[in-house]
């Protein structure tokens, strides 16, 4: 089964292994994983956990940039034409960033900036509270702020996907109020099933669906266990399951956050049956064992993420 995976640090990555001297990292560290899982499209992260200053993220973002577009394997798409049919299993790349914590001023240009360098898809937050907005452990009565609407509102200018995996509720509820584009949780599961504070609860959920997003399938086991205990891939099915019931089929995706290429290898994180991307076609696997169709196992694998992105992108 062709997986659309919204979420990996594959950026960060890059980032990490040029400091140390090495080269080509998207294909000599990413692209045999992707390929061995059947992910044909992933958004590759630049991950920033808010210590990072605007300069650093401009350095992550063009490095990433640099290497996707020499790629021997993996296609960059910027626009609708790049997008692969359902057919073609090829390596395909969008650009994507976690957290904006370098922005503290001249938002408009930035974004701009980002969008130019190939950013399709963002989140203004990573778990910190940062000059634009609420991570989800933070200050629940912090939300956006004034710096946080103007992003909002030039990445809706250009059409970038908002991502709210990392919000608190209060930014996730400010940023409905302050877009008309798409906004997606890469890589969110059910609060009802896990109470994880990065989980969304019903009321997020049914706000997502009515927007036309998308609610990825987040792989990490402390999201997807109800006490945060070891679990199986079977257990990540079952909240696809509890969307599909309540929302329908069309608003889930692939959202795993594999991490096995972190320096302090966290790949026991990931559910049991999924520790890094080549393991991906348990999850397809295991939507068909919870009685999901191949029909409905095509559209939240792969379909739902190609058919938003053909509808976002120029």
């Amino acid at each position: 089964m062709q997986l659309f995976d919204l979420h990996a640090d594959i950026g960060y990555d890059v980032y990490v292994q040029h400091q140390k001297g090495e080269k080509d990292v998207i294909d000599s560290r990413h692209a045999s994983k992707m390929k061995a899982g059947g992910i044909s499209v992933v958004c590759m992260a630049s991950f920033f956990d808010g210590t990072q200053d605007w300069e650093t993220m401009q350095t992550m973002i063009h490095e990433t940039r640099v290497e996707l577009d020499h790629s021997k394997y993996f296609k960059h798409i910027l626009r609708k034409a790049d997008m692969p049919d359902a057919d073609d299993l090829s390596l395909h790349a969008i650009m994507s960033v976690e957290g904006m914590c370098g922005i503290k001023e001249e938002p408009e240009a930035k974004v701009q900036w980002m969008y130019e360098q190939g950013v399709r898809l963002a989140s203004l937050v990573w778990n910190e509270e940062n000059a634009l907005a609420a991570g989800a452990p933070q200050d629940p009565a912090c939300g956006l702020s004034e710096l946080g609407v103007r992003v909002v509102k030039a990445m809706d200018r250009l059409n970038m996907v908002i991502d709210v995996s990392h919000a608190n509720e209060k930014t996730f509820w400010d940023i409905m109020k302050h877009t008309k584009g798409k906004v997606i949780a890469t890589h969110s599961d059910v609060r009802s099933l896990s109470d994880h504070a990065r989980n969304l609860n019903d009321d997020q959920i049914k706000a997502i669906c009515e927007r036309g997003g998308l609610i990825g399938m987040n792989a990490v086991y402390m999201f997807v266990s109800k006490d945060h205990q070891r679990c199986d891939v079977n257990a990540l099915a079952d909240h696809a399951a509890y969307i599909k019931e309540r929302f329908g089929t069309s608003y889930l995706a692939c959202g795993f956050d594999f991490m096995d290429f972190y320096e302090d290898s966290v790949e026991d994180e990931m559910v049991d049956g999924m520790p890094d991307a080549r393991y991906a076609q348990a999850f397809p696997n295991a939507l068909a064992k919870r009685g999901f169709t191949e029909e409905e196992i095509r559209m939240v694998c792969f379909d739902n993420a190609r058919n938003l992105f053909l509808t976002t992108l120029p």
